[in-house]
């Protein structure tokens, strides 16, 4: 106003009451779970180009390039063997201990590392979020599907061990596609609950490698169950393969490819309707709250 030497008019906003008519009511627009799967489907390519992106950027510039995929659950086994079968003295079925631990290291890295990736999945792809639409799983089940290209990897290399250390296959090994299947739907469940969660909380960031760690050991891995099991009191012994799903499908296994023996049923069919059940859980609330990512990050 001093510079123009014009009064500046001021208008009084109006109130709701003021109005001649009353507002529309909110609406929430909900995408039906159908919906959204057929849209899932129809972003297949797309999903396949976030992997080869995501394989790119985590070997671009490395010497040893997917060699670090063998290396950490390699480099886990040697230290295992050493505290654990050699300083701890470990009971371990009569086996070698390196195959006893890498069957279930091979499948705890693809856990891991489909959790560690997909942490950040929403955070640090916002760019892409901020600017256009897709549908937001796209992110999480990339870091999934990647980290099942480093299992593969060291699933080959825990079939030449077993076949050095004389254990052919055995008709037991049918059973290793459902152990599978009830794997990639818990890491699936996870891997979407924390790269959710880590949008509102980045804590989460901090928080999954301890968590991780935990789960480790207190899962069988560099033991066997039954030695879990000695320790716990009776009641929670009985328990234990109920509360953790990681341990009947890890000791499953360590059971069908070191053992030739089956996985424990019971505790496997409710790790298995479990998963599914808190899948679909999963992707309803994750659907629920995804059209507010743009939003936060």
């Amino acid at each position: 106003e001093a510079a123009t030497h014009h009064a500046i008019p001021r208008v009084r906003p109006r109130t709701t009451a003021e109005l001649d008519r009353d507002p529309p009511p909110r609406q929430r627009y909900r995408t039906p779970l159908r919906t959204s799967l057929r849209e899932l489907l129809a972003s297949r390519e797309l999903l396949l180009t976030f992997v080869e992106r995501d394989l790119r950027v985590r070997y671009k510039q490395a010497v040893l390039g997917g060699v670090w995929a063998v290396l950490q659950p390699l480099t886990l086994m040697v230290i295992f063997t050493v505290v654990f079968g050699r300083i701890a003295n470990i009971p371990h079925g009569g086996v070698p201990y390196p195959i006893f631990s890498y069957s279930t290291l091979v499948p705890w890295g693809f856990f891991s590392g489909a959790i560690a990736y997909g942490t950040n999945a929403i955070v640090t792809n916002a760019p892409i979020i901020r600017k256009t639409y897709c549908p937001r799983e796209l992110f999480a089940i990339s870091s999934v599907l990647s980290s099942g290209f480093d299992y593969v990897i060291s699933l080959v290399i825990l079939l030449g061990m077993l076949l050095a250390y004389g254990s052919p296959p055995q008709r037991t090994w049918v059973a290793f596609p459902l152990l599978l299947l009830i794997l990639v739907m818990l890491i699936t469940v996870l891997t979407m609950i924390v790269s959710a969660a880590t949008v509102y909380f980045r804590d989460i960031r901090y928080a999954t490698p301890m968590v991780l760690q935990v789960l480790l050991y207190a899962t069988p891995i560099a033991y066997p169950l039954s030695q879990a099991q000695k320790a716990l009191p009776p009641t929670l012994a009985a328990l234990y393969p109920y509360l953790n799903p990681l341990v009947p499908v890890m000791d499953g296994f360590r059971r069908i490819l070191v053992f030739g023996q089956w996985p424990q049923w019971a505790p496997l069919s409710v790790a298995g309707f479990g998963s599914a059940i808190a899948l679909v859980v999963t992707y309803w609330w994750y659907k629920r709250i995804d059209r507010s990512f743009a939003d936060v990050i």
